[in-house]
């Protein structure tokens, strides 16, 4: 009898570690899903910012113009986030000081239920264009 009241027992903690799991998992596997996302956009913000920031320095160089300075930036950004850079725009303008390069786009989530959901990505540098003088005055 106590054999079978033994067996009894068993069988019912597996049955509720059985619940416990089915109830815990999908929140381990969307908390892991966010932990993925969170990273992901981290990458993708700091390669914005940095293919800005490069772009702007490249368009502020003596004898360079804002095109290249454009398309370093672009390259960059394909080199960093592959297929995800054909969804970031990038605006340039220039005076005769400074050259400012803004990008802005968004990164598709992965979350595989929801097929639209994305986050914003902007990124903005300035630079002050180099100038070179003969003779060393201000």
């Amino acid at each position: 009898m106590r054999a079978h009241i033994r067996s009894i027992e068993s069988a019912a903690r597996r049955g509720q570690a059985m619940v416990e799991m089915a109830m815990v998992f999908p929140l381990l596997l969307i908390v892991a899903i966010g932990l993925v996302q969170f990273a992901l956009y981290a990458h993708a913000e700091n390669v914005v910012t940095g293919a800005v920031q490069d772009g702007a320095r490249i368009a502020a160089e003596d004898g360079r113009s804002l095109p290249d300075g454009v398309a370093t930036a672009q390259a960059l950004l394909r080199a960093g986030l592959g297929g995800e850079a054909s969804a970031i725009t990038l605006q340039g303008r220039e005076d005769q000081n400074v050259v400012v390069l803004q990008a802005q786009g968004r990164l598709r989530t992965i979350i595989p239920w929801v097929a639209d959901a994305s986050l914003p990505l902007s990124a903005q540098a300035t630079m002050t264009k180099e100038r070179f003088r003969a003779g060393g005055g201000p």
